[in-house]
């Protein structure tokens, strides 16, 4: 009986750790990649050009071998996240939250893809193409695709986590209605404000460092608890 509940404070201890340390790892290759092309995914489709292609390649290179990382690591801040709830779950919004997690993967995954596309169709075919169509539709399907899918995606994300808080009360009011707020943003104006694509990693690390501090204060009861029992 003793070892069951070793294993169950085990398990509540390393649960919320890992939700933050893996949200803090998206949060920080996301904002590299999106620092590395802070110019390029909000350049206007007309200014690309042989001249950009060559000017970006370096960084395009660095940001393709981050994003496939982040999108492990988001997935399992996802994962974590959900695990948190238990048994306080609602299975309607636990589905939400999972679904739109996945897809938003899959959609960040699809960014990187066509950006890729972009530097590798010049570098294996750049001698061949007699104008720069193509690389003007691939910006533009890419900027679709993160500036717009993806944050509506995100604030599908953020307000099913808040309607979870919510009900569950897990984490403080404040955060629950920044959450909200930020999600509506999202939802209604992300096709409006190019610069939010940055605040959805600062969501996320936000909510991964009140993770890591409410767990740091909780090992730090719990350990005071167990000391005093020991002296009794």
């Amino acid at each position: 009986m003793a070892e069951d509940t070793q294993k169950l404070v085990r398990r509540e201890v390393r649960s919320p750790r890992s939700a933050a340390i893996a949200g803090i790892l998206y949060s920080l290759l996301t904002a590299a990649s999106m620092v590395l092309l802070y110019t390029s995914v909000t350049a206007a489709p007309a200014s690309i050009g042989r001249e950009w292609l060559e000017a970006w390649s370096g960084a395009a290179t660095v940001v393709l071998i981050l994003v496939p990382f982040a999108g492990i690591a988001f997935l399992w801040f996802t994962g974590v996240m959900r695990d948190l709830l238990g048994d306080l779950e609602d299975k309607f919004f636990s589905t939400v939250f999972f679904g739109s997690g996945v897809i938003l993967v899959v959609m960040l995954y699809t960014w990187a893809a066509a950006f890729g596309a972009i530097f590798g169709t010049y570098a294996a075919a750049a001698d061949l193409l007699v104008d720069n169509g193509i690389f003007i539709y691939a910006t533009v399907f890419m900027n679709q695709i993160i500036g717009n899918y993806f944050l509506r995606m995100a604030a599908v994300y953020m307000l099913s986590i808040g309607s979870l808080w919510t009900r569950t009360d897990a984490v403080p009011r404040w955060l629950t209605i920044l959450t909200f707020v930020v999600g509506l943003a999202f939802l209604l104006f992300a096709s409006i404000l190019r610069w939010a694509r940055f605040l959805f990693p600062a969501w996320v690390l936000l909510v991964s460092v009140y993770i890591l501090v409410l767990n740091y204060r909780q090992t730090k009861v719990r350990e005071g608890e167990e000391g005093s029992a020991a002296d009794d």
